[in-house]
């Protein structure tokens, strides 16, 4: 027996939304039970790969037909995502505006069009009221010059851009905007662009290029949780970057990196790092490491709530890592990882001599230590060394031994380190 069959048409709707829309709609031939159940879908994923075989204008036929033949007017469109490659600007224009609506409250849009910078929007999404997800990546514009429209999203929480355009107004009309992944390429003609203060979640990569003027990336987002960034900055640009303090700040993953000038820092990383004293969880990439390094006079702040930090460092300084534990007072997890690029040379550590006392954190609360491309140096094992004997909460120290060691090598580097006397009883020493 059919039982599925009986089920009514608000569920079996359910059902066929998580397929994408040419799969549900396939379902008209099981039998007369299901000829129209496809017209009331609130959830439409279209996809124009399935069609790549049977040309462009199959594409558009079965486009046209689903938004003209669905019961529309008694099931309006919910979440739209559509997916595909054109050659003219008109159909998607078309099909937007047929879905736009005051119960629209996903969009997601993936387009790849035939038009130089991207094409722009109809305007009537930058006022959906009901709108509470928009997604935006590829050929797509959001730069009207001085005709921008007026932008007003009030029930806009969720937004990803990964677009040819960008302009800082779009997101001033977005009032309670919550989560951001903003990726910025090429060239960018609105050079500053102001996040959102309600922000709890920021993804942000910038690799964009504005000639002979300087980017301003402004980062006021006091209720800020999760921060994931990375920027490029170019050669012929200048980057300046302006943040708040987060007090609320979990988890922080930061890669700055300057094409060309390995031989400057970024002065305003150590304010960033600053600005993220508050967080949980700190993950920092090798260029931004090295830009501590360089930093003149640079003290860390205090990390009174930060219980695990993953490094990755160009190369390795005892000075630079034991400066950075005593400012970690209740740090649980450490993670270093030797990240050696052939053409970033050593350079020295600017920053201070380290107090001959052992960090606080090491004695009663680290747990875990992690290092990666161990490469048996002097300086590598007196620390490891260090931490096994002061370490006297370690549960767990992992060792991930660099490759291109021979097997009496590696016989003779475990010997080494398992021969050290460990502070802690229930340390357990591991190698990969």
């Amino acid at each position: 027996m059919d039982r599925i069959s009986y089920l009514p048409d608000t569920i079996l709707c359910d059902i066929l939304s998580y397929l994408p829309t040419k799969q549900a709609v396939s379902t008209s031939i099981l039998g007369r039970r299901w000829r129209h159940v496809w017209e009331n879908l609130q959830v439409l994923d279209i996809d124009d790969r399935s069609f790549w075989s049977s040309g462009e204008a199959s594409f558009d036929s079965f486009v046209n037909a689903i938004l003209a033949l669905r019961n529309a007017d008694s099931y309006p469109i919910e979440k739209f995502r559509l997916t595909c490659e054109k050659f003219e600007e008109d159909a998607i224009s078309t099909w937007l505006n047929a879905v736009i609506g005051p119960r629209l409250q996903e969009l997601d849009l993936s387009l790849k069009v035939n038009v130089m910078f991207g094409i722009n929007l109809p305007k009537a999404i930058f006022t959906c009221t009901s709108l509470k997800s928009l997604v935006l990546q590829g050929d797509i514009s959001l730069y009207y010059g001085p005709e921008f429209p007026d932008v007003y999203l009030p029930s806009l929480k969720n937004l990803e851009l990964n677009i040819s355009r960008v302009d800082n107004k779009f997101l001033s009309g977005c009032p309670v905007l919550e989560n951001l992944k903003l990726i910025l390429q090429g060239y960018v003609y609105i050079p500053t662009i102001q996040m959102p203060q309600t922000l709890k979640s920021l993804t942000f990569e910038d690799y964009s290029i504005v000639c002979d003027e300087i980017n301003h990336r402004v980062i006021d987002t006091p209720s800020l949780e999760y921060l994931h960034v990375k920027i490029v900055t170019p050669v012929f640009s200048e980057l300046q970057i302006s943040v708040s303090h987060f007090p609320n700040m979990v988890e922080a993953h930061v890669d700055i990196r300057e094409e060309h000038k390995l031989d400057e820092h970024v002065c305003w990383v150590p304010m960033l790092l600053q600005a993220l004293r508050e967080t949980k969880l700190l993950a920092l990439k090798p260029y931004t490491t090295r830009c501590l390094f360089s930093a003149p006079a640079f003290k860390f702040p205090e990390f009174h709530r930060l219980l695990n930090l993953e490094l990755d460092i160009p190369f390795f300084n005892t000075n630079f890592l034991l400066n950075f534990l005593h400012s970690c007072h209740v740090l649980e997890a450490l993670v270093i990882r030797i990240w050696e690029e052939v053409y970033v040379r050593t350079m020295d550590y600017n920053g201070p001599t380290p107090p001959t006392m052992v960090p606080s954190c090491v004695t009663s609360h680290l747990k875990s230590f992690e290092f990666r491309e161990y490469q048996n140096a002097a300086d590598e094992y007196e620390f490891v060394a260090y931490l096994l004997q002061a370490g006297l909460v370690l549960k767990t120290v992992t060792i991930h031994l660099k490759s291109g060691f021979d097997r009496e090598t590696k016989y003779n580097i475990v010997r080494g380190l398992s021969v050290i006397p460990r502070g802690s009883t229930i340390c357990q020493l591991n190698f990969h």
